[in-house]
């Protein structure tokens, strides 16, 4: 199995409910007018107390500040499984408890917090920036490790990787 290591830098931010009618507008924009924006990961989720809403860079700029939004002080990156080089675990019906076994449970025991968002399609796995090192340190001997950059996947290895950033590559 193969870990992608995906491009998006995500925000992770809840809305109260009360405030809602401010974000009525950038979340509308976000949802159905995407090439208005030039948001790549986008996902809401409504609960009796709160919105939590997933969402890259592009898209947390599209929100203004305001007291009715609280953001987590960590920027996350998105993992995803990929069996034999090609389809995303979530296809098949064992995709959550192969993720929870062989990606989620190591990261817990080098206490490393994780978000799991799943879709129809796919299961992602979100991690902390800064835990980056140790995510690639913990599952290069169980994955392939890739980054996405700039829409290539770029392998990766322990080497690579210093304080949750990739090393640049000498000239």
């Amino acid at each position: 199995m193969d870990l992608h290591i995906l491009e998006h830098r995500v925000r992770v931010l809840s809305l109260a409910r009360r405030g809602l009618w401010l974000y009525t507008h950038p979340l509308l924009k976000l949802l159905f007018l995407p090439q208005r924006c030039r948001c790549k990961f986008f996902s809401l989720t409504e609960t009796p107390e709160d919105y939590t809403v997933m969402l890259d860079e592009e898209g947390f700029k599209e929100l203004p500040p305001s007291e009715f939004m609280q953001v987590a002080d960590s920027t996350w990156l998105v993992l995803n499984v990929v069996s034999n080089g090609r389809e995303p675990s979530g296809c098949q019906a064992t995709g959550v408890t192969k993720i929870a076994r062989s990606v989620i449970a190591p990261l817990a025991e080098h206490h490393v917090s994780v978000l799991m968002l799943s879709t129809y399609q796919t299961d992602f796995i979100l991690v902390r920036e800064r835990d980056l090192p140790v995510v690639i340190h913990t599952l290069a001997g169980e994955f392939d490790i890739y980054k996405e950059e700039s829409g290539e996947c770029v392998p990766v290895t322990c080497d690579d990787v210093s304080n949750g950033f990739l090393k640049p590559k000498p000239g």
